[in-house]
């Protein structure tokens, strides 16, 4: 078994992360004229929520592949 098939999905859950990351701050934030802050902030959540997740699956299949 390959190294990358073995750790797809914490592969994906990395890259989803990274990839909501990189939507916050491409679409950035700014102040409307009534002084109101304008951004995607549920961005950041999710992007440490899958780091987390990416972490746990990590660890996962390490311990379950050790030999």
């Amino acid at each position: 078994m390959t190294l990358i098939s073995r750790y797809r999905v914490t592969i994906l859950l990395s890259f989803l992360g990274w990839g909501c990351l990189a939507i916050y701050t491409y679409k950035g934030s700014y102040v409307d004229d009534n002084g109101v802050l304008i951004e995607s902030f549920g961005f950041i959540p999710l992007f440490w929520l899958f780091q987390l997740l990416a972490l746990v699956s990590l660890i996962y299949t390490a311990v379950k592949h050790r030999k």
